[in-house]
């Protein structure tokens, strides 16, 4: 799926004003680890996958950028980039 974004982001690519997810890519380990660093967070949400923190993390892991810079995107990046996350985390 991809989505394009109305704030670019800077990756080791360089900018990218559009982002191709391919969830493939993730090992369960990855989910551990993001939510591990959810909770770090202080986030409390019972079930993880319901969480906007942990559905950043993921996206952030599958751009392969720092999860701040999701979390500092405008809100309508922010909805466009975590929607697939959580449609993926939640089918």
């Amino acid at each position: 799926m991809k989505v394009k974004l109305e704030k670019a982001l800077t990756t080791t690519g360089g900018e990218v004003k559009e982002v191709e997810f391919d969830f493939n890519k993730l090992k369960g380990s990855d989910l551990i680890a993001a939510e591990k660093e959810v909770r770090v967070m202080g986030d409390q949400t019972p079930s993880v996958f319901l969480s906007m923190n942990f559905q950043a993390i993921v996206a952030a892991k599958l751009i392969g950028i720092p999860v701040d810079d999701i979390l500092d995107l405008p809100a309508t990046d922010f909805r466009n980039i975590v929607f697939p996350v959580a449609n993926f985390l939640l089918s």
